[in-house]
């Protein structure tokens, strides 16, 4: 990996919108107190989380990244799937971050040249005295590692299992993430998104943006014939 293509990852992955503070912590406190500790520097330095696709991984990997950013600390989010074509030199060098923010462990665990990797970068994050919060869909005891070294650092982890919202917390995320774009979500758009779309938190936080830029661009208050237009032209 060519050193332009590494400041490049560096820049892509660096910055997000999401805050520690937008997620429901009804039936996930003490995981996100235990994320909140490590982003001040506190306890264990490395947390493994895991949950279903949708239950906030994502989320809360971003908001420990823009915490220790605010903190005047360097931090990174990297999604693994999305880089997985990168192939494992993506990782090199990544110990000198404060806090490094591993998303989507098991899509490439299993292979071993990014198990390897994965390894020394752990390594050398820990000599560093680096933070490392890291999550995949299944625990550790659960996924496939294709090296057993980085399988039983992983177990080492601190690890909690993330619940999914339910419906009336994913309500309360969405108000909330609106109120910070800076536009309304009346209740009844609100019931009628939950009940008309996909009820992951990726996919609603994706939907939100299309609202906004919706309601900018055609100066208009969301409604639900409004949204419901929206989402039929989208298809």
């Amino acid at each position: 990996m060519s050193a332009a293509d590494h400041q490049l990852t560096l820049d892509l992955y660096n910055v997000t919108r999401h805050e520690l503070d937008d997620f429901q912590r009804a039936g996930n406190a003490e995981t996100v107190a235990a994320i909140e500790r490590l982003c001040r520097g506190e306890g264990p330095r490395v947390v493994y989380l895991w949950g279903a696709s949708g239950s906030g991984k994502s989320h809360l990997l971003q908001a420990a990244v823009q915490a220790v950013g605010v903190a005047g600390e360097r931090a990174m989010y990297l999604p693994l799937r999305a880089l997985a074509a990168s192939g494992p030199a993506v990782l090199e060098g990544l110990e000198a971050v404060a806090l490094l923010a591993i998303d989507d462990l098991d899509s490439v665990a299993a292979e071993p040249a990014w198990a390897e990797q994965l390894f020394h970068l752990y390594n050398a994050l820990a000599a560093a005295d680096g933070r490392l919060l890291w999550s995949s869909r299944s625990g550790p005891a659960t996924t496939a590692f294709g090296l057993p070294d980085l399988a039983s650092r992983a177990a080492a982890s601190l690890v909690y299992q993330l619940h999914e919202p339910d419906e009336g917390a994913k309500a309360a995320i969405l108000v909330r993430l609106a109120a910070r774009r800076g536009f309304d979500l009346p209740p009844p758009v609100v019931e009628f998104i939950l009940r008309r779309e996909r009820r992951d938190l990726v996919s609603l936080v994706a939907l939100l943006d299309v609202l906004d830029r919706a309601s900018l661009s055609h100066g208009r208050v969301l409604t639900v014939p409004f949204v419901r237009e929206l989402l039929a032209a989208r298809g």
